[in-house]
């Protein structure tokens, strides 16, 4: 792994946040803060705050895998930061006391008292997020949706718009937690650190609603050179690390794998009566982008286009796996498709992978099979 690692950096906790992280970068300021709601930790235990910090230190600096770490707060689970960085090839780093010491807040219980929710959701808008809720509702469970705003540099507000409205289609509990994200921690390497925050969020946010079980994004690599949220020992430490904190909830992965989850759906669509695929927020392109990507796809095949949401641009990597999947696995809205907007869909696909070949990091096995075989039945 190619990465120049900084030498000492210095972050520093606020006095006025007790989840509020910033440090001095050489061209602007890096920060990581939750800021709503204003009493994000209420009823959890102190262990668990203080976890929280360190898996937010963690997130904040891990691009430059820093060798010494100075702070102004406590850094109670240094074995988080020992493990991550070991991960990756690297002696873990040396942490600093400043000369100044901030002793943040302990959020204490709000007295407010909820139903017992069984499991709670790690939900993003997107597909996968939306085939675990309605996975488990068809099998007549209790569920809750949290979204973490802002946890990614794109397209927050339409996942958070689309993760309230399939709340409300769903009928379950809805609970927002924002941060303001100023990190540099973007592209793949991301995957070092973020499942891990956004799932300890949900579970310390799920702690009120008596959750036993958090359910994110499975398909856990076993192989040692999948990044750290990603890799299933480093889950099955993490969920210790939570369990020894008093939290009553445990961290789980699902899914249907890729293009097969659209097929999911599909299938759960029929068995509940809902319209699911239409509700999903995961395209990758801005708001401003969507016309005129839209236009070739409506020039080439209008059929295809009227039967997609107008949210979807049909040419990032998360809509080309809807319409594949949607085409693949029958999607009764696609039933008279023409075989000429087929052949074009794939046809365009395969361009799009010779002439973008940075798309190639993004494909998975699964899709390339699902296209390959749409492409014998249909070229």
């Amino acid at each position: 792994m190619n990465t120049e690692r900084a030498g000492q950096i210095q972050v520093n906790l606020s006095p006025k946040n007790p989840f509020g992280l910033t440090f001095k970068a050489t061209n602007n300021d890096r920060s990581l803060f939750i800021e709503e709601p204003v009493d994000f930790g209420a009823g959890t235990p102190l262990s668990s705050q203080e976890l929280l910090r360190t898996v937010m230190l963690a997130h904040l600096v891990i691009r430059h895998f820093p060798k010494k770490i100075e702070t102004n707060f406590n850094v109670d689970y240094g074995v988080f930061l020992d493990e991550l960085y070991k991960h990756y090839g690297f002696t873990p780093p040396k942490i600093v006391k400043g000369s100044e010491q901030t002793r943040p807040k302990f959020v204490t219980a709000n007295g407010k008292k909820t139903e017992k929710v069984l499991y709670a959701n790690a939900h993003s808008g997107g597909l996968d997020s939306v085939y675990r809720v309605a996975t488990l509702l068809n099998e007549n469970q209790k569920v809750m949706i949290t979204h973490l705003r802002n946890l990614n540099p794109k397209g927050n507000y339409k996942e958070a718009m689309a993760s309230r409205l399939q709340a409300e289609v769903f009928g379950v509990p809805y609970t927002e937690i924002r941060l303001r994200n100023g990190t540099d921690n973007t592209g793949s390497a991301v995957m070092r650190t973020r499942d891990m925050f956004l799932a300890l969020v949900t579970v310390m946010t799920a702690e009120q609603f008596n959750v036993e079980k958090i359910f994110i994004e499975g398909d856990m690599q076993t192989k040692p050179d999948a990044h750290f949220s990603e890799y299933k020992p480093a889950w099955i430490f993490f969920n210790k690390l939570i369990k020894g904190t008093g939290l009553s909830s445990q961290v789980e992965g699902m899914d249907a794998h890729d293009v097969e989850t659209v097929g999911a759906v599909l299938k759960l669509e029929s068995e509940m009566g809902i319209d699911i695929l239409p509700l999903v927020q995961n395209c990758f392109s801005a708001e401003h982008q969507l016309h005129n990507i839209r236009r070739k796809w409506e020039r080439e095949t209008q059929f295809l286009a009227e039967k997609s949401p107008k949210h979807w641009c049909g040419s990032c990597v998360k809509c080309r796996r809807m319409t594949l999947g949607r085409i693949y696995y029958h999607d009764p809205d696609l039933e008279n498709i023409p075989t000429k907007e087929i052949k074009y869909f794939v046809n365009d696909t395969y361009r799009w992978l010779e002439n973008y070949s940075n798309n190639r990091t993004l494909i998975s096995e699964s899709f390339m099979k699902h296209l390959d075989d749409l492409a014998r039945f249909n070229v």
